[in-house]
């Protein structure tokens, strides 16, 4: 009998929850194919990464590449050990520290954070040791990021700001910046627009009297954003000048992207998302790596939706999915399905709630941090409570409202606040019309 190709939901049922096997399991999503049956049928138009189909020889064909990536993480990080042992028996402590963060560097790029976590704890410990203590503040600053990257929002503001202490108690100004941009991104996401504000000007005025630099750009563009979210936005597009001379100084074609990008997304929030467009083709035009390209996608489809272009903002989230899958960028694969989700609320179907449960099933098992599972609840419930669903709407906002308490991330949670009310005062305005009648 000829094998069948199975779907993605049925191959990845198939193996255990191992972190040894995630890199099949990217893998296994990365060599899947478009059901093309399906694709012409009715059902096409709901397709979702789980309707994709793989089979055991595609997978098989993958398995030198994936086994040769692995290989080369692990023989990374057992060097790096062995570098940390040598640096020990020379009595170079802060040297093995040294070593230690560079092998969790290798895990947390592999998307092994709970790895990367013990390496650069393990960093910070043995980099309090020696009278140089500079590794120590690095070893702390890269458990900030692994804290902030699983959305441990409070435990990340901590480090960073443990690891400044560190940097500035070592005279280690390139420490103190990066603690100080690391700290003022942590309390973006929180809403924390002034202190944000205060922790990277903190950084530009260490940086003083240098020339331009990335770390420059980067804090210019940190303040645009700030100021943009604040609504301060001809302050936003002063600083987003300054961040693109910074960048053209250095002829940081990363830094062309970004800045490009930011344009986009400064014309959105000036109420204007068609002007935004040419921006961000620029920007998808310089990109240099499918991340960079993710990154602006999603920007784009937002102001086609804006725009009420439904069907061209559904054909650039379905090229968004597709490098997605193909570069296994699995972290942005929730957005993708949120926006086909918006896609089909604005078009009125029904149907669509199959996109959210798809985002939620990404988000457990990629486990993906709480932030995105409540971000797809919260807009999961505006599409539930379009179609008159207001008890299970409510059910998803407490469930996103809890998670973003949690968190402390109040811009989200001033979102889910207001849902909240609006379903109430409409659920009350019908009770009252059922008296009157």
């Amino acid at each position: 009998m000829n094998p069948r190709p199975v779907r993605v939901e049925q191959a990845l049922d198939l193996l255990p929850d191992l972190d040894d096997l995630m890199p099949l399991r990217e893998a296994l999503l990365v060599a899947s194919r478009q059901d093309e049956a399906r694709a012409w049928a009715a059902s096409g138009a709901y397709g979702t990464l789980d309707t994709r189909l793989t089979d055991a020889a595609t997978l098989e064909e993958a398995l030198p590449a994936v086994i040769a990536k692995v290989q080369r993480r692990i023989a990374l990080v057992y060097g790096e050990v062995v570098s940390a042992m040598r640096a020990l028996e020379a009595g170079d402590l802060a040297a093995a520290a040294g070593a230690l963060v560079a092998a969790g560097e290798a895990e947390e790029e592999a998307g092994r954070l709970a790895a990367a976590e013990r390496f650069y704890g393990k960093a910070a410990e043995i980099g309090r040791r020696p009278r140089d203590r500079r590794q120590e503040g690095l070893g702390l600053r890269r458990l900030a990021r692994v804290a902030k990257a699983r959305g441990e929002l409070a435990r990340a503001l901590d480090l960073y700001e443990r690891g400044f202490t560190i940097a500035e108690a070592q005279r280690d100004r390139e420490g103190m910046v990066v603690a100080c941009q690391g700290l003022g991104n942590v309390l973006v996401e929180q809403g924390r627009w002034a202190e944000a504000e205060a922790s990277y000007q903190r950084g530009l005025t260490l940086l003083a009297g240098d020339g331009p630099s990335r770390l420059l750009w980067q804090l210019e563009s940190n303040l645009s954003v700030v100021a943009r979210r604040a609504g301060r936005l001809e302050e936003s597009a002063e600083w987003l000048e300054r961040a693109r001379l910074t960048v053209e100084r250095i002829g940081d074609a990363a830094g062309r992207t970004y800045v490009y990008n930011a344009e986009g997304l400064l014309r959105v929030a000036r109420g204007d998302p068609a002007a935004a467009e040419p921006a961000y083709r620029e920007a998808l035009a310089s990109a240099g790596s499918p991340v960079e390209t993710a990154r602006v996608l999603v920007n784009l489809v937002e102001s086609l939706l804006l725009q009420h272009r439904i069907t061209e903002a559904e054909a650039a989230v379905r090229r968004l999915e597709q490098i997605a899958v193909t570069h296994g960028l699995i972290a942005t694969l929730p957005y993708v399905y949120r926006a086909l989700g918006g896609v089909a609320r604005a078009r009125g179907e029904e149907d669509g709630f199959v996109f959210y449960e798809q985002a939620l099933e990404l988000c457990r098992e990629s486990r993906l941090p709480d932030f995105e599972a409540a971000l797809t609840q919260l807009e999961y419930a505006g599409f539930e409570a379009e179609l008159g669903r207001a008890e299970s709407a409510l059910a998803r906002l407490a469930e996103a409202r809890a998670v973003f308490a949690a968190l402390n991330t109040w811009p989200e949670l001033a979102r889910v606040e207001a849902a909240i009310a609006e379903l109430r005062r409409d659920a009350g305005s019908g009770d009252d019309s059922k008296e009157e009648g």
